[in-house]
C-alpha cells in the first residue's frame, strides 16, 4: 500500500509539475500586435490590438494605457473592452492617441500581455507655390495672374480623398475660398487669382476625416503670406510698386525637432498639484484634454456639461492647432525657408460660460531663437459679450507671463477703471509646465499656481457677475520680430462653484487703475 501510495503521490507531483510548466509556458506565450504599426497612423485613426493572454478560457479583457512618467499608473482606455475566445484570443479597437510615447497593454486580472509603445505621426500640411523664395519663405505674385497653391501632407500617413479647404484671412478669422481633396500623391492643389495689390494671407485646412473607424480632426497649415505686386508696361512680370513687408528667417533652433523636444519635456514633467485636487472641486463641467485626434471645434469628451468649442484667430505668422495631446499656439512654420515670428494668435472657448465658478489649465511656453522680444502668454477670463470687455474691462487675468523670464502676473479689471494686480515671483515658465487656476465667487476671486493660493481680491467691484469664458493668447509686441515660441496648453477644465473645500489664503492684490479708453 505504501508503494502504491508513493506511486500515486509521485504521479500527482509529476502532474502538478506539468501543469505549472504549462502555465508558465502559456504566460510566456502572451502576445500583442497592433495595426497599423508605428509610422503608419496619425491621431484619431483606428488602431486594432490583437493577441492572446497566454491562458485559455473566455474572460473580459480591457486595454490599458500609461504615459510612462514617474508616478503614472495604468488606466483603462474608455470603451476598449472585449471578451476573449475559448483559446484566450482577443481583438480590441480604439482611436490612436495624440501623444507620443503612450504605452499600452491588454489586461484581465493578473493576466497581461507584453506592452506596446505608440509613436504617432503628427498631422501636418505645408503650403508651397512657384513664387516662394526658399531662402526667406516669402511669396510674390503678380496681380491678375493665376497662382497655384499646393498643400503637401506627405509627412503624415496618406489619407487620400480627405477634403481640404483653402481659406483666406479676413480680419483675424478665416473665410473659405476653394475646396479640394488630398490626391494619391498626398497633395491638394488650388488656383487663385489675386485681384488687387497688397498682402493676402491664405491657409489650407485639412477637414475632419471619418472613414473605416477613423476619427481624425481637422488641422490647419501655417499662414501663407502672398505679396501681390503690380505690373507696368515694359517691366518684368514681378516689378514692385511698393515693397512688401519682409519677415526675417527664423533661427535653426526652431527646427522640426520641436515635436521630439516637446514630447521629452512632457515625459519629464513632474505632476503638479492642482487646485481642483487640493480643494476637491469634484466633477468637471467640461474637460478639454485632446487625447485622441480631436479638432479645435470638437466638444470636450468629459464633464457634467460637455459643451463648447475653441475659436482660433491670428494676425501674423502663427497658428493654433492640436498636436501631441495639447492645444499649441505656435509662432511660425518649422523647417527650412520658414518665416520669422510676427503677430499674435489666440484661442477663445465658445459655448460654455459661467458667471461664477472655477477654471484651471496646465500651460508650458517653449522659447527658441529669433528676435529679441519675448511673447507674452496670457490666460484670461473674458465676458462672452465683447462689448463688455472693451479695453480690458471686467477681465480676470488667470496668468500673464513673459515666455522667457520668471514670474507670473495675475489680476482683475473692474468696469469703472479699477484694477487689482500682483506678480507672483520665482515661477520659472520656459520649458516648464504649471497649473494655473482661478475661483470666482460673488464676493471673492482667488488665484492658484500649482494648487497653492497665490492671490485674492475681496472687493465686489472685481466680480462682474457676467458670463465669462477662457481665452489663451500669445501676444506679440506690435510689429516687432518675436522670439520663436510654442505654447502648449495641456488641458483646460471648468468646475462648478459650490463643491469641495472652502478656499483660504493668498496674498491680497494691490489696487490701482487701468485704461478705460
Amino acid at each position: 500500500m505504501k508503494r502504491v501510495a508513493c506511486l500515486v503521490l509521485a504521479g500527482l507531483l509529476c502532474l502538478a509539475g506539468l501543469v505549472g510548466t504549462s502555465g508558465a509556458a502559456s504566460a510566456r506565450a502572451a502576445t500583442l500586435t497592433v495595426s497599423p504599426g508605428n509610422g503608419a497612423f496619425t491621431a484619431g485613426q483606428q488602431l486594432t490590438f490583437a493577441g492572446r493572454l497566454g491562458r485559455a478560457g473566455r474572460r473580459t479583457v480591457v486595454l490599458q494605457s500609461n504615459m510612462g512618467r514617474p508616478g503614472d499608473v495604468w488606466l483603462d482606455v474608455r470603451g476598449a473592452r472585449a471578451r476573449t475566445t475559448a483559446s484566450g484570443r482577443f481583438v480590441l479597437r480604439t482611436p490612436a492617441p495624440s501623444m507620443l510615447g503612450m504605452i499600452y497593454r491588454v489586461s484581465s486580472g493578473r493576466l497581461r500581455t507584453p506592452t506596446w509603445t505608440s509613436q504617432v505621426t503628427h498631422q501636418d500640411v505645408v503650403l508651397r507655390t512657384e513664387g516662394t523664395d526658399p531662402a526667406t519663405g516669402e511669396t510674390h505674385a503678380p496681380v491678375g495672374a493665376p497662382l497655384t497653391i499646393v498643400a503637401d501632407t506627405r509627412t503624415m500617413p496618406l489619407l487620400a480623398g480627405r477634403a481640404a479647404t483653402l481659406q483666406q484671412r479676413v480680419g483675424v478669422g478665416w473665410t473659405p475660398v476653394a475646396t479640394g481633396a488630398v490626391a494619391a500623391d498626398g497633395t491638394a492643389s488650388f488656383v487663385v487669382t489675386p485681384s488687387s495689390v497688397g498682402t493676402v494671407v491664405y491657409r489650407v485646412r485639412l477637414e475632419n476625416w471619418r472613414s473605416g473607424g477613423d476619427r481624425v480632426g481637422w488641422f490647419p497649415s501655417y499662414p501663407l503670406h502672398v505679396h501681390v505686386l503690380a505690373t507696368r508696361a515694359g517691366d518684368g512680370p514681378r516689378s514692385r510698386v511698393a515693397a512688401p513687408t519682409r519677415f526675417e528667417p527664423a533661427p535653426a533652433e526652431a527646427s522640426t525637432t520641436t515635436s521630439t523636444t516637446t514630447s521629452a519635456a512632457r515625459a519629464r514633467a513632474p505632476f503638479q498639484t492642482t487646485a481642483s485636487r487640493t480643494y476637491r472641486w469634484g466633477t468637471t463641467r467640461f474637460d478639454f484634454d485632446w487625447e485622441t485626434g480631436e479638432s479645435l471645434t470638437d466638444r470636450p469628451t468629459l464633464g457634467s456639461a460637455p459643451r463648447g468649442r475653441w475659436l482660433d484667430a491670428s494676425d501674423g505668422t502663427g497658428r493654433v492647432a492640436l498636436r501631441n495631446g495639447a492645444m499649441q499656439l505656435s509662432s511660425n512654420i518649422e523647417g527650412p525657408g520658414r518665416l520669422g515670428s510676427r503677430g499674435s494668435m489666440w484661442a477663445t472657448l465658445q459655448g460654455n460660460p459661467q458667471s461664477h465658478g472655477r477654471w484651471e489649465t496646465r500651460v508650458m511656453p517653449m522659447v527658441f531663437g529669433g528676435g529679441a522680444t519675448h511673447y507674452r502668454v496670457v490666460g484670461e477670463l473674458v465676458p462672452t459679450d465683447p462689448a463688455q470687455a472693451r479695453c480690458g474691462a471686467r477681465t480676470i487675468t488667470v496668468f500673464d507671463i513673459d515666455a522667457g523670464t520668471t514670474g507670473v502676473r495675475i489680476g482683475a479689471n473692474g468696469s469703472d477703471g479699477s484694477s487689482w494686480t500682483r506678480t507672483v515671483p520665482g515661477v520659472t515658465v520656459d520649458h516648464a509646465f504649471h497649473a494655473y487656476g482661478v475661483e470666482v465667487t460673488k464676493r471673492r476671486i482667488t488665484w492658484f499656481v500649482d494648487g497653492k493660493p497665490v492671490g485674492k481680491v475681496t472687493d465686489a467691484g472685481a466680480v462682474s457677475g457676467l458670463p465669462m469664458t477662457m481665452r489663451v493668447t500669445m501676444q506679440a509686441a506690435g510689429a516687432e520680430s518675436m522670439r520663436t515660441t510654442r505654447t502648449l496648453v495641456d488641458w483646460v477644465r471648468g468646475f462648478p462653484g459650490r463643491t469641495g473645500m472652502a478656499t483660504r489664503g493668498g496674498v491680497r492684490l494691490t489696487r490701482g487703475t487701468h485704461s478705460t479708453c
